[in-house]
């Protein structure tokens, strides 16, 4: 098996375990090398610098930027760039400042709908929530408030524990959905631009999860050219519960652009074990190049 995952998260941002977790649980599953890709922050790589797990796993750097392209939120994951390159805190700063914005925004639009509460009362509880989690590690993983990166589900969990909807789904279907939090994309940067930020640190860019976007087949191909004339490497052709059908797709689509492979779990909260760690397809397609036989190093930089 390639026992391969180069797409997971942490508390960091809106995993549900913290980074020493994530890293014992992927061995726990066999995974021999991890990637880490927390969205639009690499704190968790930080932390491991001083605090790395036993073991032989290989661990890499990642971290996932999300972008625009043509009206859809498109996510770019950034792989095996070194972390004492000296555009990182730049390129982090700015995603987390498109982040931070978003969040208010989504807290606005929430407190459109929730007559009693407003709209910096439901960003701080939703922060508060998500410190608190990040707090509960048996770790001592020391984010602070100002670095926790929001994200909806981060909402979520907040509505639920207010007995607005009884489950993540409900509270996409009743609050967070793109039809009714608004326009979510006008606050990330353009997708071309993500690239560049990721090949500026050396890095592999991935178009991570092409078949989740919901688009068309004709706007699909679209994107991928669009993507690989930016200057992206690799595509993410599976996941943990990718139809077969998608999976030789996306190889296709490796062959006719010239770009590599990669693949990743998505891994966010063991409560979801059809996206646990490791839990991917023993093999790629053939005649694919995948991303790591280009690397020439596989330690944590």
């Amino acid at each position: 098996m390639l026992a391969i995952d180069l797409h997971s998260h942490t508390t960091a941002s809106d995993g549900t375990l913290d980074p020493v977790e994530l890293c014992h649980r992927a061995q726990e599953r066999q995974v021999h090398t991890l990637a880490i890709t927390d969205h639009d922050t690499v704190a968790a790589h930080y932390f491991l610098r001083d605090f790395a797990p036993a073991g032989d796993m290989r661990l890499i750097t990642g971290i996932e930027l999300s972008t625009a392209w043509a009206g859809a939120e498109i996510h770019i994951v950034g792989l095996n760039f070194s972390l004492d390159h000296s555009d990182l805190e730049m390129v982090v700063k700015a995603q987390g400042e498109c982040r931070r914005k978003r969040s208010h925004h989504i807290a606005e639009r929430l407190a459109s709908r929730l007559p009693d509460w407003n709209a910096g009362q439901i960003f701080q509880k939703v922060l508060e929530g998500a410190v608190a989690q990040q707090r509960s590690s048996r770790y001592g993983f020391p984010l602070q408030p100002d670095d926790v990166q929001l994200g909806r589900p981060h909402f979520a969990r907040w509505l639920i524990s207010e007995a607005r909807c009884h489950d993540m789904d409900a509270a996409f279907r009743q609050y967070l959905g793109n039809n009714k939090i608004g326009n979510l994309k006008a606050f990330w940067p353009k997708m071309s631009q993500g690239v560049a930020r990721i090949r500026a640190l050396g890095g592999i860019a991935v178009l991570a999860h092409p078949g989740k976007y919901r688009l068309t087949a004709t706007r699909l191909r679209a994107l991928i050219k669009d993507f690989t004339l930016a200057g992206g490497h690799a595509l993410e052709v599976q996941g943990s519960n990718h139809p077969r059908s998608q999976v030789e797709q996306m190889a296709r689509y490796c062959r006719e652009f010239n770009l590599m492979a990669s693949q990743g779990s998505d891994f966010h909260n063991p409560d979801y074990p059809w996206v646990d760690i490791g839990r991917l397809p023993s093999t790629l397609p053939e005649n694919l190049t995948p991303v790591w036989t280009t690397w020439n190093s596989w330690e944590l930089s």
